[in-house]
């Protein structure tokens, strides 16, 4: 499912230092490691078997790409993808087809965009929209087309890549890696409201301020900023530019959104108007905001230490879903949220991704640039556990080795044939799962997919590289 984003063809959004060199290459196969680019006009990228070739996309191309999406997914996909077109700065050269003729076989969508990841903002690629006529699939082509992909990210500065499919056994043996910790909870709309009652009564908590409303258009800024500052500190959320945010709010895919204010004085939270007077609402603060689809909260943010407002857009989320007659309330945010547990608990279950639709994918396209950008975190994570630095670790994987070196002003990862005394040994997806917090440590150590010169390099390497759950919002996922 495609996703809008801050799309990153120039460098307005992101350093120099984010852009990979001239030399960065990407890991595909010899025969993919051309110099691929998208200069706007209707050459061949690459010839294949049978007098195919891939080709980037134009205006003309749409109504054929909607024809072969449908025929790939076998559903109503023309308004979803027609709104799309006005997302900011789509290009239709972002898109790459596989041409036979006059035929069109397969199609993805290479859209750039910026996460954030502990504050960083990160250039990554999403592999939107991968699709391929049935009778190709698992054939030659596919696998040209996501190799022409990869390297036309490389080369365009993303460091990471992202895909949300429904293929994930076929592209893990392309060497795309599962994202852990993905999935839902769901529960009965009124166990919730009954348990969150039930706590109320126990705890006899003082009567919060807290009002739960929907939102108004011109308040569009204070949520944006809200998001801004609680995105910024998780792992894998999309950056949104305020035309981003316009674009998306604009499509309705959501049913609403719920705002939380908080009347008087209170904490650090927004204030809702620009002078704080002379206003209806200038009491009133934003404290949190909760984007509802039927019976999913698709996406919750709320300010530091507002426990309560998170309480009550979920008590609201759940009275406005049983009025719409659904009987259960779903909670999509990051697995870390204590809501989940709560859900659970009020008689609820977690529903993994595994067991309910496309799995989120991830690959690392730069692993240099990806050391390199992350320096603050290592340099955070060094001091926070006592790691002394320079720290110097040599990683061999079958297809390369590499020196990892962490020192007080800044960290590398460069390929070489000498390394320090200090190495571990695996295979490409687990290299690159360790590097971007995507793996447990402790247990791949236990079943053998990493191994270690010595025995004291877990602790280390548990505190450099911790596991962290990736998370993007449904939003930016949501069909029309």
């Amino acid at each position: 499912m495609p996703t809008p984003g801050e799309r990153t063809s120039s460098d307005s959004e992101v350093s120099d230092s984010q852009l990979p060199g001239g030399n960065a290459k990407s890991r595909v196969a010899p025969a993919a490691r051309l110099s691929l680019s998208r200069n706007g006009d209707r050459s061949c990228l690459r010839e294949l078997d049978h007098g195919a070739h891939i080709v980037t996309g134009n205006a003309g191309d749409h109504p054929l790409i909607i024809q072969l999406l449908v025929q790939a997914r076998q559903e109503p996909l023309a308004e979803d993808f027609q709104s799309r077109l006005d997302e900011p700065n789509y290009r239709p050269g972002d898109r790459l087809l596989v041409r036979r003729g006059q035929t069109l076989i397969g199609h993805v969508h290479v859209a750039g965009h910026i996460s954030w990841f502990e504050s960083q903002r990160i250039a990554i690629v999403k592999l939107e929209e991968f699709a391929m006529l049935p009778e190709h699939r698992d054939s030659s082509y596919d696998r040209e087309l996501l190799a022409a992909a990869e390297s036309i990210a490389t080369g365009e500065g993303a460091v990471l890549g992202l895909v949300h499919t429904d293929r994930p056994e076929w592209f893990a043996r392309q060497g795309w890696s599962l994202l852990r910790g993905q999935g839902h909870t769901r529960a009965s709309a009124r166990a919730v409201l009954a348990h969150l009652d039930a706590q109320e009564q126990t705890r006899r908590r003082r009567k919060t301020n807290v009002h739960v409303r929907t939102w108004r258009h011109f308040e569009l800024d204070q949520v944006r900023e809200l998001y801004d500052r609680i995105a910024a500190d998780l792992w894998g959320p999309l950056y949104r530019s305020e035309v981003c945010w316009q674009w998306l709010i604009g499509r309705k895919a959501q049913d609403q959104v719920l705002l939380a204010v908080q009347r008087g004085k209170g904490g650090p939270v927004t204030a809702l108007n620009g002078d704080g007077a002379g206003s209806e609402h200038a009491e009133e603060q934003a404290a949190g905001y909760a984007v509802v689809s039927g019976s999913c909260i698709v996406e919750m943010i709320t300010a530091p230490k507002q426990s309560a407002a998170r309480v009550q857009l979920l008590a609201r989320a759940c009275r406005e879903a049983m009025d719409r007659d659904h009987h259960s309330i779903s909670l999509y945010t990051p697995a870390a949220d204590p809501l989940h547990e709560l859900l659970v608990t009020a008689g609820g279950a977690w529903i993994d991704a595994a067991s309910n639709g496309p799995r989120w994918m991830v690959r690392l396209l730069s692993p240099e640039r990806w050391i390199e950008r992350c320096y603050p975190l290592w340099r955070h994570r060094a001091r926070a556990a006592d790691v002394p630095r320079p720290f110097e670790l040599g990683l061999v994987t079958p297809e390369a080795t590499y020196h990892l070196t962490i020192t007080r002003r800044s960290s590398r990862l460069e390929q070489s044939a000498t390394l320090p005394p200090d190495q571990i040994y695996c295979d490409r997806p687990t290299f690159e799962s360790l590097l971007t917090g995507n793996l447990a440590i402790l247990a791949a150590i236990t079943q053998g997919k990493l191994r270690l010169s010595r025995p004291e390099l877990a602790a280390p390497l548990a505190a450099l590289f911790p596991a962290r759950l990736f998370w993007q919002s449904p939003l930016e996922l949501m069909r029309l």
